[in-house]
């Protein structure tokens, strides 16, 4: 079943709404999505004015709006008001990377404007960002409590064994052969993915910065003794185990 993309209206709409709710991030979002569609929709540019921070973007929206409706009464007050309380540059001023002192730039964060080089900048979908508020607005996702993490933790050593256990039994029953390879390419991954649900509704479906390194960690630790050196099969249980891992650190980011 096909779903029908939103239309120009309802990303609008959804945009405003995201606009007043005070998710700006959201709004932008929607917003670059309808000029994906119309670049010269004068909507959706006077809304990216209203909710970007970046005063030269906020200065670059108003301009394309009054490039496309010269006389556009709004984008001209608003344009006017910006310009007062935030001059524009002169032609010889010069941009330095905070970070960076000695190196020139004509990058901003479109969060909090300070000037950011090019290794200093992260490509998000609503513009270039400082490293820092990238972070801040990651750490809105992170909500887990210590207990969260601690429960998190005994899910990952029960995962360990439960995988240990069954990389063990596929080392002792399954050569290493093609068929034995073919099995563990299938049987990895699959339990990976239990494992990182089980870890998940363990830890209270809660997420934490690098738990899922933590997480996978502690699961590898657990499993390896257990599938390595109890099975007659060394290769084998290692396929099984790191096919596993690589699920578990991605299922839990």
């Amino acid at each position: 079943m096909t779903t029908t993309p939103p239309s120009i209206s309802e990303l609008l709409s959804t945009a405003r709404s995201a606009a007043i709710a005070g998710d700006t991030d959201a709004a932008a979002a929607s917003y670059h999505q309808v000029l994906a569609l119309d670049p010269d929709n004068i909507d959706a540019w006077m809304g990216l004015a209203a909710v970007l921070d970046s005063t030269e973007e906020k200065r670059q929206a108003l301009h394309r709006v009054l490039a496309i409706e010269p006389n556009h009464p709004e984008a001209t007050a608003a344009l006017q008001r910006l310009d007062a309380t935030n001059p524009p540059p002169g032609p010889d001023f010069t941009l330095y990377c905070a970070n960076h002192p000695h190196r020139e730039t004509l990058l901003r964060c479109n969060k909090c404007n300070k000037p950011i080089c090019t290794e200093c900048a992260v490509q998000t979908p609503v513009g270039y960002r400082c490293k820092e508020c990238v972070r801040a607005q990651q750490d809105k996702f992170y909500t887990a409590t210590t207990v969260n993490q601690v429960r998190g933790s005994m899910g990952a050593v029960i995962s360990g064994f439960l995988l240990g256990i069954a990389a063990l039994l596929l080392g002792r029953f399954m050569g290493f052969g093609f068929f034995g390879i073919l099995i563990a390419i299938f049987v990895g991954p699959a339990l990976g993915g239990s494992l990182a649900e089980l870890i998940w509704q363990i830890s209270g479906r809660k997420r934490a910065r690098m738990f899922n390194l933590i997480a996978t960690a502690i699961t590898v630790i657990i499993a390896t003794p257990i599938a390595v050196f109890l099975s007659g099969n060394f290769l084998l249980p290692l396929i099984v185990i790191a096919l596993a891992a690589s699920t578990i650190y991605a299922r839990l980011r």
